[in-house]
């Protein structure tokens, strides 16, 4: 029980700066689904230019149905796993207009989305991005870099 409690107690939830514009908020230190605390602890934050409609680390189906064509949803997801997996590198990572593909497991594609994951510094990070177009303008891709880049 001490053990697992040690686990929790090593990741903390990530933060986005949020700012004008942005409504951010993060969830709190769990186990992974399915695994004890000891071996998989896991948070989940966002950042999104619409209030969020759908939990933390959901694919946010009710948020983007209200998203404008300019809008932005980030979903972040921390954690530490025994035995650490994942892509290594560095983090933050910038979105690039490369990275965006049309729509996503039931999500329609005039949405674009961005799936990116790397371990750095033992934690491994699951980013999401959905844009309220398949193809974000230059000022959404510098606004989504800008709230990732500042994750704290």
């Amino acid at each position: 029980m001490v053990a697992s409690a040690l686990v929790l107690l090593a990741l903390t939830a990530p933060h986005f700066p949020g700012g004008s514009g942005w409504h951010v908020g993060a969830g709190r230190v769990q186990s992974c689904v399915g695994v004890p605390a000891s071996r998989c602890v896991q948070a989940s934050s966002w950042a999104a230019t619409v209030p969020l409609r759908d939990c933390a680390n959901c694919i946010p189906h009710r948020t983007l149905a209200a998203l404008p064509p300019d809008g932005i949803v980030i979903q972040l997801t921390v954690g530490r796993e025994r035995p650490l997996r994942g892509t290594r590198g560095t983090w933050p990572l910038r979105v690039r207009r490369r990275d965006v593909r049309p729509g996503f497991e039931g999500v329609p594609a005039r949405y674009g989305v961005v799936q990116l994951e790397r371990t750095s510094g033992g934690v491994e990070h699951a980013l999401w991005v959905w844009f309220g177009r398949a193809r974000p303008t230059t000022v959404q891709l510098a606004r989504a870099n800008a709230q990732i880049g500042r994750v704290r």
